[in-house]
């Protein structure tokens, strides 16, 4: 497996992080009962122009999960996680948030989920990051913002 940053502004890459999203999303829109995840109706366009950095895990050139981060000084904002979900268990997203804690060190790192998504709760705690605000951006929808500082 490799790890390295993903060039989204190309389309076959841009493509492919779509599909994963797309499918990725879906899964969490069935955990937390609100299929309107908005990232699961973007476009090829909107991944290609996105703000931030990408990183993707691939195995044999094929990409299976990325992470993009957008970044300031002090702080580092997730705002994308997703997996194949073919690949979910295989501890890919430990791998990528790892990679993000050892390259952000010293950096507030932020990210959010929804409440009622279980193993990404629990993947956020077992790293390290602690609830440090919940809202509701559209009703009946919780979203939990962790926040982790090394």
């Amino acid at each position: 497996m490799q790890l390295k940053e993903i060039q989204n502004h190309r389309f076959e890459q841009a493509q492919k992080m779509l599909e994963i999203q797309r499918n990725a999303y879906a899964v969490e829109a069935e955990l937390i009962g609100f299929d309107e995840i908005p990232a699961r109706y973007e476009t090829i366009d909107v991944i290609q122009n996105l703000p931030g950095t990408s990183y993707g895990l691939y195995t044999e050139e094929q990409l299976i999960g990325f992470v993009t981060v957008e970044t300031s000084e002090k702080t580092v904002e997730i705002t994308k996680l997703c997996i194949d979900p073919t690949y979910f268990r295989a501890k890919l997203a430990t791998t990528l948030l790892e990679h993000m804690l050892n390259i952000h060190e010293g950096k507030l790192i932020y990210v959010h989920t929804g409440k009622h998504n279980g193993p990404a709760r629990r993947l956020y705690t077992k790293l390290g990051f602690v609830p440090s605000a919940e809202f509701e951006p559209e009703p009946g929808v919780t979203l939990i913002r962790y926040t982790h500082t090394s």
